[in-house]
């Protein structure tokens, strides 16, 4: 059973007490696409969502901008993934800003994994946009199996993401949709606001995700040899 409400729940006791190191990763991360916004990167990088609109201002931009773009967003998201991973994972251990500069190490993983990504959604989303979303959604789990799973491989952990996603799009579209309150409310304060709902959001995404492939695993929809 998908509970959003226990995933929030529990991302907030997670960060209780440990909030400094998840707001100094935020800010890293917000500052990140405010440069990118300023540089004329990609208007849609926004910190109320960053990637939802890129399907369409992909088709504005040239190779350049692009090939930054997945570099950085890349190398960002697989050590943002990863960082709070190891947050859900041990609640009672001091988080480190370090743990979430070592995934910068991964930066070709996670250029070449953010290309694949949303070159997929970038071709769904030549249809219609609805089916662009509709994979965002679905490859949503991505980077958490690429830094669960270091030995999967890239196409293996999108298909993998498919898998236990099945079903449950639309819970996670509501999971996203319950922050849009806080994003529209973070505007007013120039988005210093994000600096507290981030980690709320990131935190609450990872525990979906853990009760995800957790059910995947148990049900047998995902086996071990699918993990390698």
């Amino acid at each position: 059973m998908f509970n959003r409400g226990l995933y929030k729940k529990n991302a907030l006791k997670c960060l209780r007490d440990r909030r400094p190191v998840p707001t100094l990763v935020s800010l890293v991360v917000l500052v990140t696409y405010f440069l990118l916004n300023a540089g004329s990167v990609g208007k849609s990088i926004t910190a109320v969502g960053p990637h939802l609109t890129l399907i369409l201002d992909a088709r504005k931009m040239n190779f350049i901008v692009i090939a930054i773009m997945c570099f950085v967003l890349g190398t960002v998201e697989i050590a943002e993934a990863g960082f709070y991973l190891f947050a859900v994972d041990h609640p009672q251990e001091q988080l480190s800003f370090n743990m979430f500069i070592e995934g910068f190490s991964l930066f070709v993983r996670g250029s070449l994994a953010f290309i694949w990504k949303w070159l997929w959604i970038f071709i769904w989303g030549l249809f219609f946009v609805v089916p662009g979303i509709i994979k965002f959604f679905s490859y949503s789990q991505f980077f958490y199996i690429l830094r669960d799973y270091p030995q999967i491989g890239i196409r293996q952990a999108l298909a993998v993401s498919k898998e236990i996603t099945k079903g449950h799009k639309a819970d996670l579209f509501w999971l996203y949709l319950s922050f849009v309150g806080w994003d529209l409310l973070s505007i007013p304060t120039a988005f210093i606001l994000q600096l507290w709902i981030r980690p709320y959001k990131q935190a609450s995404f990872a525990f979906a995700y853990r009760s995800l492939m957790q059910k995947a695993l148990t049900s047998g929809a995902v086996v071990p040899d699918d993990l390698k």
